[in-house]
C-alpha cells in the first residue's frame, strides 16, 4: 500500500503543472488506480517557509505555555546579542561550520519578532541578514563552502521569509535580491554547472540531503514569485520536490517494514539525517497547504530502529564509520527526532517511552526556531520495552539480537545483506558482542584526515571477519586521505578482506525461544579470483553463548584464510585452543573447534594495535590547519578503538577450510565454557555441549553452502 501512495504523491510531484500563485484551486491529479492528489501552489503571502500566518497565534500561545522556557532562554540570548557588534571569526577558515552556529541565531531573532511585534528585533534581523551575506560572500569569494550543512542557510531564509512583510520595497530589493543571489551562488544545482568547493558537501537525495544539494528547494519557496527570478523559483520549486520526494522514496524503501535509516552508522541515520524528512514535511506543509506528514509515515520506522540499537546507557554497536569514542547513541539529536514526530504524527505510548529514555536536549537545535513549533509531550521514565529476541534491518543489512533490554543482557549485532554502502565498511558477516561492555567489537576510529581511516578502520581486517591474502591484490579505496603529519600517499594495504561494502546475503534467519540462527554468504562481497565461498553460520543461544561456523574456499590453497576476533584488552591463553578476554566488569572465552590443526596467534598492543599488510596504521597527530582538527576524537590509546585481536589460521594449506568457534560471555567471574564434543564425516560436522541444563546438538550439512541441524 505505501508503494502505491509514494507512486501518486511522486507522480503528481513530477508530471502535474504548479499553478501561479494567484489561484489557489487544486490541480485533480489522479494516480494509475484513479485516486486524486491535489497539488497546490506556493502560498502568495509571506510568511511561507515552516511558518505561515495561521501559525503565529499558536506560536504566541506556546511562548507563554509550552513552550515558556525556550522563550525566555531565546529572549536572554537574543537580547544579549542586540548590545553587540556582528562578526564571523575566522571568515576564510576551511570549514565554515563553526560559524553556522552563529548564523542560524538570525531566526531567533525574526522569531522574537514574530511573537512579540518589536522594532528592535525587526531592525536587528535586518541588519543580521546583511551581515550574514557579505560573510557569505567572502567564503564564496575564496572557493569555500558556506557550512557543511544547509540548516543556516535556511535559518537564514526564514528570517528574510519572516519579515518580508514588515520590509519597505526598498529594503526589499537590497536585502532580497543580495540574499537570492548569494543563496544562488551557495546552491549546488547539478553536475557541470560549476565546480564543488572547498569541503562542500553537494550530498543528494540518497545521502543526508543536508548540504548545498538541497538548498534550492528552500529558495525557491522564499522568493517564489516575489518578482526577483520567477522564472528560476518556478524551475527550483519542481526540482526540489522531485529531489524532495526521490528522498523520501529511497529512504522509505530502506526503513521498510521493519524500521531502519539511511545508514546502519546511527550517528548519521539518528544524527542529522531524519531532519530532512521532517524538513520536508513541514515547508511543504507552510508553503503549499497540503499536509504529506501521513503518507510519508515511514519515519515512524526510526522508532523500532532506534530501540534495537540501543545498548545500556545508550550506548550503540559502533557499527560503520561511528567514532568508537563514547559509543553513545545521538541522544540529543533523537531526542528532537521523537519530538518532532510526535508533534507529526502524536505522542504513542512508544514515543513516550524513548523520551524516557532520550530526554537530553541540545541547547541549539540545527534549526534553532523549531522548539517553537514542536509539542513537548512527557517521556516516561523506567517503562518496560521490548525484552529478548532478534530483528533483521533488511535495508542497512544488520541482525540484531538480545537477551532483553536490561544492563546485564547480552546484545549482539550480525553484518549482512544492506541495500546502501553509505558509511558502511568491509565488514559482511563481522559481528559485535555486548555484555558489560564490548566483547567483540568493531575497531579503529575515523581521525579526518589520515591514513588510519581509510587503511585501517574500514578495512575488514578491523572487524571480526575472515580474511583471505592474495598476493598482489590490489584493494578498492575508502573515502579520506593522509593528514598534512603523514606521507602524502600510502599504497592501500592488502590486508585480505572484501572489495566490496555491499554483496552479502543472508540466505536463513531462524528463531525460536532458545536461540537465533543466521546463514549469510558473503562470497560476492571478495574478489572473485581469491574467493569461491565465504558463508558464515551464527548461532547465538540465550542469553550469553555464542557458535560461530565458517565454510570458506579459496581460489587457490596458497591463499592464507584467517579467522579474525577483536577485543579490547589482551587475550588470555588457556592452552593452545581457547582464550579469554576481561574488561569494563565483563569477559569472554572463546574456543576453537574447527579447524583441527589450528594455530591461534595475538596480534596487539603498543605498536601493534592497528595493524595491517606488515605495519601499523595510527591515529594520525592532526593540526590546526586541517578541517578535522577540532573533531572530539578519541585518544590513541582509548579502550574501545580495540587494541588486540585472536587470528586463527590452519596450519596446513587447502582450498577449503572449516572454522568453529563458541564463545561465551558473562561478567569478570566467568570462569568455564561448557565442554564441547565435536564430530566429523564425510557429509556432516558439528558439535555437542551442554548449557544452561539443556543437551545441544549443531550439525552442519558439509554437501551445501549452508545448513545447520539444531537439537
Amino acid at each position: 500500500m505505501r508503494k502505491t501512495l509514494f507512486t501518486m504523491v511522486l507522480t503528481a510531484a513530477l508530471s502535474a503543472t504548479i499553478m501561479t500563485v494567484s489561484c489557489r484551486n487544486p490541480i485533480d491529479v489522479p494516480d494509475d488506480k484513479g485516486t486524486v492528489c491535489p497539488v497546490y501552489s506556493v502560498r502568495a503571502s509571506h510568511p511561507r517557509l515552516f511558518v505561515t500566518k495561521e501559525d503565529i497565534p499558536n506560536i504566541k500561545s506556546a511562548a507563554k505555555t509550552s513552550a515558556r522556557n525556550t522563550y525566555w532562554q531565546t529572549k536572554e540570548d537574543v537580547d544579549n546579542l542586540l548590545h553587540g557588534s556582528i562578526s564571523f571569526p575566522n571568515p576564510t577558515a576551511v570549514n565554515g561550520t563553526e560559524n553556522g552556529w552563529v548564523i542560524s541565531k538570525v531566526s531567533q531573532v525574526a522569531m522574537l519578532y514574530l511573537i512579540t511585534g518589536k522594532k528592535e528585533y525587526l531592525d536587528y534581523t535586518k541588519k543580521f541578514l546583511q551581515k550574514i551575506i557579505e560573510y557569505y560572500r567572502i567564503r564564496i569569494d575564496n572557493n569555500l563552502n558556506a557550512d557543511w550543512y544547509v540548516f543556516p542557510q535556511i535559518s537564514t531564509l526564514c528570517a528574510y521569509d519572516w519579515i518580508y512583510d514588515a520590509l519597505t520595497q526598498d529594503e526589499r530589493e537590497k536585502i532580497g535580491k543580495s540574499l537570492y543571489q548569494v543563496m544562488m551562488d551557495i546552491a549546488w544545482h547539478g553536475e557541470g554547472l560549476r565546480p564543488q568547493r572547498i569541503r562542500e558537501n553537494t550530498g543528494g537525495y540518497n545521502t543526508g540531503f543536508y548540504g548545498t544539494d538541497a538548498l534550492p528547494w528552500y529558495i525557491a519557496i522564499t522568493f517564489y514569485n516575489d518578482g526577483i527570478d520567477d522564472a528560476r523559483c518556478e524551475k527550483m520549486f519542481q526540482k526540489g520536490l522531485q529531489l524532495n520526494m526521490k528522498m523520501t522514496q529511497f529512504r522509505s524503501e530502506l526503513i521498510g517494514k521493519n524500521g531502519g535509516g539511511s545508514t546502519g552508522c546511527v550517528g548519521y541515520a539518528l544524527g542529522a539525517y531524519p531532519v530532512a524528512d521532517f524538513n520536508f514535511i513541514r515547508s511543504y506543509r507552510a508553503a503549499t497547504g497540503i499536509d504529506m506528514s501521513q503518507k510519508l509515515d515511514y519515519v515512524l520506522g526510526y522508532l523500532n530502529f532506534i530501540d534495537w540499537n540501543r545498548l545500556p546507557g545508550n550506548r550503540e554497536f559502533g557499527f560503520g564509520d561511528s567514532y568508537h569514542y563514547d559509543c553513545l547513541l545521538p541522544e540529543k539529536e533523537i531526542n528532537y527526532h521523537l519530538r518532532e514526530i510526535a508533534t507529526l504524527y502524536g505522542s504513542s505510548p512508544n514515543v513516550q517511552r524513548l523520551l524516557g529514555l532520550f530526554n537530553k536536549k541540545n541547547y541549539t537545535e540545527r534549526l534553532p526556531f523549531m522548539p517553537f513549533l514542536q509539542k513537548y509531550p512527557q517521556g516516561t521514565p523506567g517503562a518496560s520495552s521490548p525484552g529478548k529476541g532478534a530483528m533483521y534491518f533488511d535495508g542497512t543489512g544488520e541482525v540484531i539480537m538480545r537477551s532483553g533490554t536490561g544492563a546485564d543482557d547480552t546484545y549482539a549485532l550480525f553484518v549482512s545483506g544492506g541495500r546502501t554502502s553509505y558509511h558502511k565498511h568491509f565488514d559482511n558477516n563481522h559481528f559485535t558482542i555486548y555484555k558489560k561492555g564490548y566483547r567483540a567489537l568493531d575497531t579503529g576510529t575515523r581521525p579526518e584526515p589520515g591514513w588510519h581511516l581509510s587503511h585501517y578502520y574500514a578495512r575488514t581486517v578491523a572487524h571480526n571477519c575472515v580474511t583471505i591474502r592474495m598476493p598482489d591484490e590490489r584493494m578498492p579505496g575508502y573515502w579520506g586521505g593522509g593528514a598534512s603529519t603523514e606521507n602524502k600517499f600510502e599504497p592501500i594495504p592488502n590486508d585480505g578482506g572484501q572489495s566490496s561494502t555491499l554483496g552479502s546475503v543472508l540466505k536463513e534467519m531462524r528463531t525460536t525461544d532458545d536461540y537465533v540462527y543466521l546463514a549469510s554468504d558473503a562470497t560476492k562481497s571478495y574478489n572473485s579470483k581469491k574467493a569461491s565461498l565465504v558463508v558464515r553460520e551464527f548461532i547465538y543461544f540465550y542469553p550469553d553463548l555464542f557458535v560461530v561456523f565458517d565454510r570458506v574456499a579459496a581460489i587457490d590453497k596458497n591463499y592464507p584464510k584467517t579467522w579474525l576476533i577483536h577485543t579490547i584488552n589482551e587475550p588470555v591463553m588457556k592452552g593452545d585452543r581457547e582464550f579469554s578476554e576481561t574488561s569494563d566488569g565483563g569477559k569472554m572465552i572463546c574456543r576453537t573447534l574447527y579447524p583441527a590443526n589450528a594455530m591461534l596467534t595475538k596480534i596487539g598492543g603498543s605498536g601493534k594495535d592497528f595493524w595491517s599488510d606488515g605495519r601499523n596504521w595510527p591515529l594520525p597527530k592532526l593540526t590546526p590547519q586541517e578541517y578535522g582538527y577540532n573533531m572530539n576524537l578519541p585518544p590513541a590509546n582509548h579502550p574501545q578503538l580495540g587494541h588486540w585481536r585472536m587470528e586463527v589460521s590452519p596450519q596446513t594449506a587447502s582450498k577449503e577450510d572449516l572454522f568453529m568457534h563458541i564463545i561465551q560471555v558473562g561478567d569478570k567471574n566467568l570462569s568455564d565454557l561448557p565442554d564441547t564434543e565435536t564430530f566429523e564425516t564425510a557429509t556432516q560436522i558439528g558439535v555437542k555441549f551442554t548449557y544452561l541444563g539443556k543437551n545441544h546438538t549443531l550439525t552442519f550439512d558439509k554437501t551445501k553452502a549452508y545448513g545447520c541441524r539444531i537439537q
